[in-house]
């Protein structure tokens, strides 16, 4: 089958969380973990919804250091830090990510990124890891107004790269999301990374290196 796209999920698929990084942020100024303050995180974001734009999302940070120094009555020079803390500097782009994005673009593809982050700042995430250059047309949940496995956000980011679901690859590493892109005809496969080989068969690859079997490049 011949595509014209290839969508990709962000988190566990193009990027990672760097929890070293976060850890040597946070450590020496919240007496918190990262999954204890990743929890409050979206207590936060359930309190007063999620930001739809990056104006939202500076007031939704701005707001949310505020509220955890003062609930652990941390000292100022802490709360600058938390307010001029730049998450996408902790995220990290998987080795094979850049190589199979650069695959697209040599087979003539369209590409993007459909992602149920609950953040407006996808761009400016890619941007940071360097991924940006190879991307198309990035789609956040919180953005578009539908997340992953809603038929209606696959068809927003086929639109949006402007072709049919049917000529679109897709790769996620949740089940479901990869499901939910079958549903509406794209070729879809999860991404494990556990793996040691891929099972196309079976829709699994370990990672993005299948991406140029797949496209015969």
């Amino acid at each position: 089958m011949a595509f014209r796209a290839v969508i990709f999920d962000r988190d566990g698929v193009l990027t990672d969380f760097d929890l070293t990084a976060g850890e040597a942020f946070f450590g020496p100024r919240v007496p918190l973990n990262l999954w204890a303050i990743s929890e409050r995180w979206e207590q936060w974001g359930r309190r007063i919804g999620f930001p739809k734009n990056q104006s939202e999302e500076d007031r939704f940070f701005a707001g949310f250091w505020d509220a955890l120094c003062d609930e652990l009555a941390l000292p100022e020079a802490t709360r600058r830090d938390l307010h001029a803390f730049d998450y996408t500097t902790c995220l990290t782009a998987f080795a094979d990510a850049p190589p199979a994005l650069a695959a697209a673009r040599r087979a003539g593809l369209a590409v993007g990124v459909l992602s149920n982050f609950s953040l407006a700042s996808l761009d400016a995430s890619l941007r940071t890891t360097g991924l940006a250059p190879w991307i198309d047309a990035a789609c956040a949940a919180t953005v578009i107004g539908v997340a992953k496995p809603d038929p209606a956000a696959y068809r927003i980011a086929a639109a949006r790269l402007g072709v049919a679901p049917q000529d679109c690859l897709f790769f996620d590493d949740e089940a479901d999301c990869v499901e939910g892109a079958r549903r509406v005809g794209m070729t879809a496969y999860l991404v494990d990374r556990r793996r040691t080989a891929h099972d196309l068969a079976a829709g699994v690859v370990a990672d993005l290196s299948a991406l140029r079997g797949l496209l015969g490049v």
